[in-house]
């Protein structure tokens, strides 16, 4: 039966590595003239509406799009070719391998089909993840002339290497970070999802909290700039005229702050890295508030109706009923904000991509390429020794959830 199934299998990934990378590569050259047609639908809609562009670069951008838009289909239709391809497959071999033998043939069926399924995943993970990460380790074990080293770590333990400061406060605020957002998160939304769930207009102030998962963090950022503005000179008359003042902040005009302190509160030393974290705060309550709502529904009624015989209040209904029971929950929501967090690039950036003092891990590696690629033959090393120390700051959230499922695996199991 393995042999059966190892071969069955083999004939399928042949026969879909040939069939697929063919019939891409026809779709492609088939379709190339599309290209030519957007280019001249942006040449007519340049002339009609008499653009400013030069035409030059209409036509250039139209057949990129056109471009972009067969590759889409051609994906999309190469997805259904692969999974048409190899369902077929796999039933016709099966039949062909087994004969009458019918539960024979579901078996074979059955241990082919999950890695139909999963094939692509991992092929993709391997191509993009696996591959480049072991790449990206090997470079930065590397000087620039391929020898083994790890000097490329020296900002870890050298005050005299470069990037030593930038390293400390990426670590530091990047723990800060960890601790305080999902904390921060996962409390106001289950304070949220069981106050809102106990009144009638619960349904309206959860979708008021929700709005801002829509928003992009750049426009969020956006968004509480403007809030935490620090606002400018005042007003003065000049020969041309008056020169106006800028605009200081909602928050920092509740707080009395005059146009003359001038400084935006993400842009204060230290404290700033607060603001920042309360906007990424202010986007995710929401993404954690609708999950908790949702678990905290699914709680039996006949273990409240229990603990209310017993004499419980809310605040023990909480802790000691509802909680245990959603706990699964708040860790999943917990390990989706850490890996939010990890990834956390556009917030700090956009509002403070020159402060030291409020990198992440993620925003260093552009203030490195920034700063440190003029007159450094090993900067794409010391880039890489970034990216490894990141990830492997993924790895313990990895390991514990890895530990999670096989654990509640196994209760299940039993």
């Amino acid at each position: 039966m393995r042999t059966v199934i190892a071969s069955n299998g083999l004939a399928i990934a042949l026969t879909v590595i040939v069939i697929l990378p063919v019939t891409g590569i026809l779709a492609f050259a088939i379709s190339a003239p599309l290209d030519a047609l957007m280019a001249n639908f942006g040449t007519w809609l340049h002339q009609v509406g008499q653009w400013s562009l030069p035409l030059v670069d209409t036509e250039e951008r139209f057949a990129k799009i056109g471009f972009a838009l067969r590759s889409i289909v051609i994906a999309v239709g190469l997805s259904f070719l692969y999974f048409g391809i190899t369902n077929w497959l796999n039933a016709g071999l099966a039949r062909v391998r087994t004969g009458r033998d019918v539960g024979r043939r579901a078996a074979v069926i059955e241990a082919i089909q999950p890695w139909v399924f999963v094939g692509p995943a991992l092929v993709l993970l391997l191509l993009f993840l696996l591959i480049p990460a072991v790449s990206t380790v090997s470079l930065s074990l590397q000087d620039s002339d391929g020898a083994a080293t790890l000097s490329n770590y020296a900002f870890l333990w050298d005050r005299s290497a470069l990037g030593y400061e930038q390293i400390r406060y990426a670590l530091r605020n990047s723990i800060m970070w960890l601790v305080l957002v999902p904390t921060v998160c996962i409390s106001l939304g289950l304070l949220i999802a069981v106050l809102a769930d106990s009144t009638r207009w619960g349904i309206v102030a959860k979708t008021l909290i929700f709005v801002p998962m829509a928003i992009s963090f750049v426009g969020a950022a956006v968004i509480w700039r403007n809030i935490f503005a620090g606002g400018g000179i005042e007003a003065q008359q000049t020969i041309n005229g008056l020169t106006p003042s800028y605009q200081i902040g909602l928050l920092k005009n509740l707080l009395g702050h005059s146009p003359s302190y001038n400084e935006p509160l993400y842009a204060i030393e230290f404290w700033g890295n607060f603001f920042l974290m309360w906007i990424l705060v202010w986007v995710q309550t929401g993404f954690a508030m609708i999950i908790f709502s949702a678990a905290l529904r699914g709680v039996p009624e006949d273990t409240i109706e229990a603990a209310k015989i017993d004499g419980a209040n809310p605040i023990q209904m909480f802790f000691r009923i509802k909680l245990p029971q959603i706990f699964s929950t708040v860790v999943v929501v917990w390990t989706t904000l850490v890996i939010l967090v990890l990834k956390m690039f556009d917030i700090p950036y956009a509002l403070s991509s020159n402060d030291d003092d409020k990198l992440l891990l993620a925003t260093m590696m552009e203030n490195a390429r920034n700063n440190w690629s003029v007159g450094n033959d090993n900067v794409e090393n010391l880039f890489a020794s970034i990216a490894v120390l990141l990830m492997a700051t993924v790895v313990p959230n990895m390991i514990f959830n890895a530990r999670r499922i096989r654990r509640e695996q196994k209760e299940m199991g039993h």
